[in-house]
């Protein structure tokens, strides 16, 4: 022991194992792990809707809400608009069925003139077979011929109205239910009761063609011609 050692105060021992403390090697640092991505993975063929924006998972200890993205939050302008990421219809669209006013009223009246119209249609199909000779009689008045006396339906004239008085309730409620259909879309309507009516009148031509063609002696009547 040298001098030097021998005036040091004995510190037990913490010098030497400082040195040794020193010389030794440090451990290795932890590498960093990233988070996992917790979003769902996509299958095979499948493609994320457009405008689609993924979120974190809400933390349930935290009273904080997610932020919103800006096309998450509302859509853009002039876009239409949607409803859990499906674009709205545009027959649910708010004011769709008052988009066309005017169309609607002249759709409205139509109708209601049509409801008219089909009820004297059927009463007059109805009435047909036994006012068809007071109609022939005024008219061999007027041109100077002989009227009939006596008018006998055929088997076709029953039918034939049966048809005629159908077909005018369903021209009118089909009428109804598209012109409903087409306002609710927003579209052109109008023109529906009118062509609706236009069909009409050519059945109610129809049924009278049938009746007066259904009794022979009746045809004879037409075909004469008038006396000079």
């Amino acid at each position: 022991m040298t001098r030097d050692e021998a005036a040091r105060p004995y510190d037990g021992g913490r010098a030497d194992e400082t040195a040794t403390g020193a010389a030794a090697p440090q451990a290795p640092a932890t590498p960093t792990v990233p988070p996992a991505d917790e979003r769902p993975r996509p299958r095979y063929g499948e493609y994320a809707p457009e405008g689609w924006t993924w979120q974190p998972p809400a933390d349930p200890n935290s009273s904080t809400p997610p932020a919103q993205t800006p096309d998450a939050a509302a859509p853009a302008f002039g876009a239409a608009p949607t409803l859990g990421g499906t674009p709205v219809p545009a027959s649910q669209h708010p004011g769709a069925a008052a988009a066309r006013p005017t169309d609607r009223a002249w759709t409205i009246a139509l109708l209601v003139f049509g409801a008219m119209g089909a009820v004297y249609n059927i009463l007059s199909i109805i009435a047909m077979p036994a006012s068809v000779l007071e109609s022939m009689k005024l008219s061999a008045s007027m041109i100077g011929t002989t009227p009939p006396t006596e008018f006998t339906p055929g088997p076709a004239v029953p039918v034939a109205v049966a048809v005629g008085v159908i077909a005018q309730l369903a021209l009118w409620v089909g009428a109804l239910l598209w012109s409903r259909a087409r306002m609710r879309a927003g579209g052109s309507s109008w023109w529906i009761p009118l062509v609706a009516g236009i069909v009409a009148f050519i059945v109610v031509m129809i049924v009278g063609a049938v009746v007066l063609t259904s009794d022979p002696a009746l045809v004879e009547f037409l075909q004469t011609p008038p006396a000079v």
